[in-house]
């Protein structure tokens, strides 16, 4: 049965709608009535109703007063609103309220019967959507997680994701752990846990070690790795002594309980949740190390040299740089920047392989972001991508990045000739419509297609193969030869009519283009 409760400060009214309407029969039960809005909400906590029909009118608290606590306090509560007074401002703020439905007195039991049935059906629906989002957490976690780590999430996703998934990511500082079994591979351990059952024991060490140490989430990705996100205090040196303490008991956990070793990789520590996914490709880079420095211990991105991520990158405004030469479509310059930036990785000889992955594909996204509308002509961004983390050198990844840059520069340049064409075009149908106009300018003709007169006499140039006076001045003889031949207008009339005031003037050009004076081309 579900629960209706009854709000109206007449008594004929909440007798009527208790007695008159066959609840019971249709799955309902009214649970009490109250007849004003403070009585009505000490019902609604006693009662817990599904669905609340309320007067609008009434002494104390009225029912938008009444409406807008029960909404704060029991959003999932469906409420029917009556009024009897046809009034749109009672309408709007209705439904401001998310009022399931606002009905008109005197109301005619069937179709209140009926509106119940339909909020209680809406009721219904949005408690198995709530309750398919409950059991579906867990992956919904896991691919927020995946993403964050990735660095595929704005701050605006973030906050969002963080509040609707419960997610608890608040510290002064996080530290990202990584964790790999070293035994995937062994026979001995593939048949004594499977490697799913190995990592799930992993996953309980871990959680079980962290609990006792500090703050955290431990998570299971996708790859053979445990993500751990400590959740540290104080400076960022104390914040990674502690994720190594933590990462060493959670080490000495593992040998002790479950007969098998891990070796642990650790970012630094980072201030912003953001910067998660700076700390676990730190830590993935700390990993890549395990086949030089050896497995079953504790390694720290410390340890390979490098210092942290930063918002600006090794290369000093470079990546803009190069995007800026892609947009104007210079491609030598283009490819010169990436020249260098390929050499002074090289150079460096201190970046890791995954962290190589991750400065191209950086780049990659750059010019993504910045040529949007271009990069829609191309790959897929995640194509490209998967293709990166499956490169295993600098000159791999840079040859990738260096193809990108060549077909986004031809795309760039055919778009703008495509563009200048139709500026062209544009200008050419102004300049035929208004070649009469005395003075007629460069100027005036590029403030109409809202490009530099500097911008318009060189494309016009390169796509007429002539200036812009000498193409207005044969526009003008054309149409002057045109007038002299098919009309009897005299030649001063026809020079004013081309854009001519000086008919002298007129003469001298006319003769110029066609070797003849005015007169002679009219009476030949």
């Amino acid at each position: 049965m579900y629960k209706v409760a009854i709000i109206d400060d007449e008594v004929i009214i909440t007798r009527g709608l208790s007695k008159n309407i066959e609840w019971e029969a249709n799955g309902f039960e009214v649970v009490g009535t109250a007849m004003n809005g403070e009585e009505g909400m000490s019902l609604v906590a006693e009662k817990r109703p599904h669905l609340i029909i309320t007067d609008i009118r009434m002494p104390f608290v009225d029912g938008f007063e009444f409406t807008e606590q029960v909404v704060k306090a029991y959003p999932d509560t469906k409420v029917l609103m009556l009024t009897s007074y046809d009034d749109f401002d009672y309408a709007k703020r209705a439904l401001q309220l998310k009022v399931f439905d606002y009905l008109l007195k005197p109301v005619d039991s069937g179709k209140l019967l009926d509106t119940a049935k339909r909020a209680i059906k809406e009721l219904e629906y949005e408690s198995e959507i709530k309750q398919k989002v409950i059991e579906g957490l867990p992956l919904l976690r896991q691919q927020f997680l995946v993403k964050l780590f990735n660095g595929k999430l704005t701050p605006e996703e973030i906050n969002s994701g963080i509040d609707f998934l419960g997610l608890q990511l608040t510290a002064e500082r996080f530290v990202v752990i990584l964790l790999k079994a070293d035994d995937y591979s062994y026979p001995e351990y593939q048949n004594r846990f499977g490697k799913e059952i190995l990592k799930y024991c992993i996953i309980n060490v871990s959680e079980e070690t962290l609990s006792s140490l500090a703050k955290g989430l431990v998570f299971n990705s996708n790859e053979d790795e445990v993500v751990i996100i400590v959740f540290a205090e104080g400076d960022r040196e104390k914040a990674e002594r502690q994720a190594y303490e933590i990462a060493e008991a959670i080490r000495v956990n593992v040998e002790k309980f479950l007969k098998t070793t891990v070796t642990a990789g650790i970012g630094f520590s980072y201030e912003l949740t953001a910067e998660i996914a700076f700390s676990y490709q730190d830590a993935r880079s700390s990993l890549e190390f395990r086949h030089i420095l050896g497995t079953n211990r504790v390694l720290t991105i410390s340890d390979t040299g490098l210092g942290p991520r930063k918002d600006s990158t090794q290369f000093d405004g470079m990546e803009k740089e190069l995007a800026l030469k892609v947009k104007l479509g210079l491609e030598g310059e283009a490819l010169s920047i990436l020249n260098t930036m390929e050499q002074s990785i090289i150079e460096s000889q201190s970046i890791s392989l995954s962290k190589m992955r991750l400065i191209g594909v950086g780049i990659t996204v750059l010019l993504y972001k910045e040529l949007e509308e271009q990069a829609k002509q191309l790959d897929d961004f995640y194509t490209i991508y998967n293709q990166q983390q499956q490169m295993q050198t600098v000159y791999e990844i840079f040859a990738c990045i260096r193809k990108l840059v060549i077909e986004l520069v031809s795309i760039v340049n055919h778009q703008r000739d495509k563009q200048m064409k139709k500026v062209i075009h544009r200008v050419v149908e102004y300049m035929e419509l208004h070649y009469d106009q005395e003075g007629l300018s460069l100027q005036d003709v590029s403030s109409v297609v809202h490009i530099s007169p500097t911008y318009l006499s060189i494309i016009f140039k390169k796509e007429k193969n002539i200036n812009f006076s000498e193409f207005l001045n044969q526009l003008r003889m054309k149409k002057a030869m045109e007038l002299l031949r098919m009309s009897d207008l005299k030649s001063y009339e026809v020079a004013e009519k081309v854009g001519f005031k000086n008919p002298h003037y007129f003469s001298l050009c006319f003769r110029k283009y066609t070797g003849v004076s005015p007169s002679e081309y009219k009476n030949a």
